[in-house]
């Protein structure tokens, strides 16, 4: 009868030793994030399956954003707007467009548009529209002047980096909250939450 030993074929001291390995890489991500933030989609500008003029119905027509992205105020996503608000107005004014009897043809048929997204983060970051505009952010810091886009595109980076850079009180020229100056630190310290649960929750 043969007797086993518990003993590991690590040899002793190599479990720290791994141990520290894995923190010191983890630890390394981080920082590599952290000195450069994850990818952006700065720029980007995909082609809609209707075109889609923010230049005409916000800047022209003066639409409030909240009109179309009516959840804005209370939810975390800003919603995009179904196709009865856009029939609100569309049911009456310019059915001659072949984009609008498109629209119509949608509605009609009860089959949603398939916008594509411009604005995505990642799932492991949180976001609350809602408490943005509660304290009093504009539309325009994060999305740009949406009043004078044709063509809606990704105007910030929206990574991590950007964002602790408007939550440390630091603004950049187009993200400018009244009591900051541009590019200079809050006197009166941090506008927003630092710590990593605030958006990866």
């Amino acid at each position: 009868m043969s007797i086993t030993s518990g003993h590991s074929n690590q040899g002793p001291g190599k479990g720290p030793i791994i141990a520290l390995s894995v923190l010191l890489l983890t630890a390394l991500a981080l920082g590599v994030v952290y000195v450069f933030p994850t990818v952006s989609n700065q720029g980007y500008a995909p082609d809609q399956p209707i075109p889609f003029s923010h230049k005409l119905h916000a800047g022209a027509n003066k639409i409030d954003c909240k009109y179309c992205h009516a959840a804005v105020e209370t939810s975390r996503h800003a919603t995009i707007p179904s196709m009865n608000v856009c029939m609100n107005c569309h049911s009456v004014v310019k059915l001659d467009s072949p984009h609008i009897q498109n629209l119509r043809k949608h509605f009609q048929e009860g089959k949603p548009v398939e916008w594509v997204r411009v604005h995505e983060l990642p799932d492991y970051v949180y976001f609350p529209h809602n408490r943005h505009v509660a304290k009093g952010l504009a539309c325009e810091s994060c999305h740009g002047e949406v009043k004078s886009m044709d063509k809606i595109s990704q105007f910030a980076k929206l990574n991590m980096g950007w964002c602790l850079k408007c939550h440390e009180g630091v603004t950049t020229p187009k993200a400018v909250l009244a009591r900051v100056r541009i590019e200079q630190k809050n006197p009166h310290g941090p506008i927003g939450p630092l710590h990593c649960t605030a958006c990866h929750n």
